[in-house]
């Protein structure tokens, strides 16, 4: 079985910001939210706001989106031509995709790519959270508590802040952009790279 996280891994973008300008469109009173979700990039570009922080903050307007499942199946049926083509190339039916993004919009995409899904559960009503956000070491409990044991033979992520994935695949591969490079194997990290600054530099630098 091989894993995936989904924004800016096997997704051109990210499905919130990406779902929430979708909405906005068609619902132009959700244009007040725009400010919020300026202030939300801001205040975690300087990390003032932890990722479980900011996610929560992004989710907000859900609670103002009416028949949410329905614009989220309307949202993909325009933005599964996002999914990255090295991704499809490699596609198996017992992929599974690991993400802190809410269950209820990253499952549409994944039923229609045949995969199976693991979100963070988010209410698509309320826009309350349900349980934890599937980020970080909470991928590997809520991956244990679906699969046991069963063994991850690769996880992919842009993401270092999915470095317990990593170290419980066989092989961990860093994603940027359409490039993949291995970075862990065996539970053990192969590049000196202590961030994605140097992770992206090593990537330039071995594609020049």
């Amino acid at each position: 079985m091989n894993g995936y996280d989904f924004d800016d891994t096997i997704l051109k973008g990210n499905s919130m910001v990406r779902f929430s300008m979708f909405c906005s469109v068609r619902l132009p009173y959700l244009i007040l939210f725009i400010p919020v979700l300026i202030v939300a990039f801001m205040l975690r570009a300087v990390r003032i706001l932890n990722k479980n922080r900011y996610l929560h903050m992004i989710s907000w307007f859900v609670a103002l989106v009416p028949r949410t499942e329905r614009f989220a199946a309307r949202f993909w049926d325009k933005n599964m031509k996002h999914i990255k083509a090295w991704y499809l190339a490699q596609r198996r039916d017992d992929d599974v995709v690991i993400s802190a993004s809410p269950q209820f919009l990253v499952e549409e995409a994944c039923r229609r790519l045949g995969i199976r899904c693991v979100g963070s559960p988010l209410s698509p009503r309320s826009a309350r959270l349900l349980g934890e956000h599937v980020y970080a070491e909470q991928k590997v409990e809520s991956y244990r508590e679906i699969f046991g044991e069963e063994p991850l033979a690769t996880y992919y992520s842009d993401s270092l802040s999915d470095t317990p994935m990593f170290e419980l695949a066989e092989k961990g591969y860093f994603v940027s952009g359409d490039d993949v490079i291995l970075l862990y194997a065996n539970g053990q990290k192969l590049l000196p790279c202590k961030n994605k600054r140097q992770l992206r530099k090593y990537i330039r630098a071995q594609n020049n």
